[in-house]
């Protein structure tokens, strides 16, 4: 039986304010087991997250995310922004105009929107008489397993803590490092590391490595302080100062890809079982304890996306979806050729019509909506799939996803058009290298390679990494002593025919094929865990005292776990597993009919 009584949450972001409040939400059954919680956050202001402290970002930075999306907690971000005076709103960077619940507002907003939600779930609990412990500038650097019920956290000041449940809820960690003086960062963060000195300007390019959200923040930064916005004729137009002529930023992305814009939605909150049931997946599940994501895209993806891109009245890939030898990678491809992925700032001006029509009007993209919920089933499913399915995924279907999926803001296309139409930004498709050796010249160096193989050298003054935290891998877990005493292990999938592993050793590193006596399985990412996010040792027992919910540590077994819904979900599923457990004596991981029901159960899910 876990023991909950003394519990050490490691990190103060989203994960552990949802975490917070669905404690709160069970707190008559949960009040008599938990006495005390302790919260250690690395950074000095508590509950507020990576993405959203004052301290990490920009005032410019915009949120991918409205009101609408987030997963309610004590109140709702539209209705906290509405509360607040026009002087506290520009502070923030929001025009006080009436408050849109599908309006996406700056990072910095949500941040002190959490911060005052974590106060007030925290506020609730201790009145209930659990005792709660803030540990601000206290970042944990180490965990390890004494005895039973008996866990050591040490933090940074080499300072020891004992707890009978720990939940790990920490969020984004470079490790790679910056060189400064070659003008490289292996991270945007914080941001102000890559700002100009006082009354200087970057007279020369500068190059990002991602094309994504976290490059969109560099360029709203930089551009905000390298030239004036202003709107001509109802148009946004970008100035550059006149000391810096030769400003420009070139993104680099291996695909040539621009992510997808804000899109209306008819369901902003994502459900596991919005379009199919429980026991609709179950009957996916063949004789060896495996889902075929084929099956899964053929039996409940199909008739969805049908009806989605009917609704959609986009009748030719209705046609195509009606073919029963239409697979998923065909689906990826056609999509992925249609008008509205040309990888250009041309293809996102006509987008930009779309967008708009479909945000402005209340018009919902159904089968964009209906693509992100089936992908959000899969997630909370896929240590139903076997190694070719997980290769098969992350090589065809993960990038495009994220372009779809990861919407840019309306705003933030306009900013980009406006620097295109100003030649003082490029997109420049390719593989990019970056050469270690050019850090001792004062420059980065960089090499472009091309799909038709041809390579360029480009020396850029300043060089941002914009490409997002690398997976981690078990020799990269931020913990060393529960890796060193095998209390986690390697997250790994199970082969579903042996004679496809010689097949694809293409694609894998032959070091990540394990060989056991009855079958062969592939290292993926991360660390393993149950259905109920306890992590698992080397002896492939699930540890009742230890819980990882960090995005980056799972994403082997939960490869499309994402922002702040996924968050919520996640932290759900940790206390439903705790109330099942004190309630009906039920460990919901011990089979995927137990851990299905609880998603069956919970709307919230």
């Amino acid at each position: 039986m876990i023991d909950l009584s003394n519990i050490a949450i490691i990190g103060s972001g989203p994960a552990c304010i949802f975490l917070l409040q669905h404690i709160l939400e069970h707190i008559d059954i949960l009040k008599t087991r938990i006495h005390k919680i302790s919260i250690f956050e690395k950074e000095k202001n508590l509950g507020m997250g990576m993405p959203y402290n004052p301290n990490t970002t920009d005032i410019y930075n915009r949120s991918n995310i409205s009101s609408d999306e987030i997963p309610k907690l004590k109140e709702s971000f539209g209705d906290w922004l509405r509360r607040l005076s026009t002087e506290k709103l520009k502070e923030y960077n929001i025009n006080p105009l009436p408050i849109d619940d599908s309006e996406v507002y700056s990072r910095i907003a949500i941040g002190y929107y959490f911060q005052e939600q974590f106060n007030q779930i925290i506020s609730d609990i201790r009145s209930t008489g659990i005792q709660v412990l803030e540990h601000g500038e206290s970042e944990v650097i180490d965990i390890e397993e004494v005895n039973v019920s008996e866990i050591v956290v040490t933090d940074i000041y080499q300072k020891s803590y004992t707890f009978s449940t720990i939940i790990i809820a920490t969020g984004h960690l470079w490790k790679e490092e910056d060189h400064p003086k070659a003008g490289y960062y292996a991270s945007p963060w914080p941001i102000t590391k890559i700002f100009p000195k006082d009354n200087e300007l970057y007279d020369y390019p500068v190059g990002t490595l991602g094309a994504s959200l976290s490059g969109f923040d560099v360029v709203t930064s930089l551009s905000h302080r390298h030239g004036e916005f202003s709107y001509v004729d109802c148009k946004l137009k970008f100035t550059k100062h006149s000391n810096a002529p030769n400003f420009k930023i070139v993104l680099h992305s291996s695909r040539g890809w621009l992510p997808h814009l804000q899109y209306e939605q008819k369901e902003p909150l994502r459900e596991i079982y919005r379009h199919f049931n429980r026991e609709q997946l179950l009957d996916l599940i063949d004789d060896k304890g495996f889902m075929s994501i084929e099956d899964f895209f053929h039996s409940l993806c199909r008739p969805a996306l049908i009806l989605a891109f009917t609704n959609d009245k986009l009748f030719d890939v209705v046609h195509k979806l009606q073919d029963n030898d239409f697979g998923f990678k065909d689906f990826v491809t056609l999509m992925s050729e249609k008008h509205e992925y040309v990888n250009s700032f041309e293809g996102m001006k006509k987008e930009l019509k779309t967008a708009r029509n479909s945000v402005y009007n209340k018009i919902p993209i159904h089968w964009m909506e209906t693509m992100d919920d089936l992908m959000y089933s899969l997630n909370y499913h896929s240590e139903l799939l076997a190694a070719e399915d997980h290769l098969f995924f992350h090589k065809e279907i993960i990038s495009f996803l994220m372009n779809v999926i990861a919407a840019l803001p309306i705003q933030s296309a306009e900013i980009l058009l406006a620097l295109y139409e100003a030649d003082s930004i490029a997109l420049k498709a390719g593989k990019v290298d970056v050469s270690e050796e050019s850090f001792e010249t004062n420059t980065t160096k960089i090499t472009v390679t091309a799909d038709d193989g041809s390579q360029e050298n480009i020396v850029y003054q300043l060089f941002i990494n914009c490409s997002g935290q690398n997976k981690v891998d078990l020799n990269d877990y931020p913990f060393p002593t529960l890796v060193e005493k095998g209390t986690v292990r390697a997250a790994t999938a199970q082969f579903g025919q042996s004679e496809n592993v010689e097949k694809l050793l293409v694609d894998i590193d032959s070091e990540d094929i394990i060989h056991h006596k009855d079958n062969i399985s592939l290292k993926i990412s991360g660390i393993d865990i149950d259905s109920s996010y306890r992590t698992i040792n080397i002896n492939g027992i699930a540890n009742d005292f230890l819980y990882d919910i960090n995005f980056t540590h799972t994403y082997g077994l939960r490869p499309y776990s994402y922002g702040l819904q996924a968050c919520n979900a996640t932290s759900l599923i940790v206390v439903e597993s705790w109330i099942a457990s004190i309630v009906d004596a039920k460990n919901i991981s011990k089979t995927i009919e137990n851990t299905t029901e609880l998603y069956e159960e919970n709307e919230d899910l």
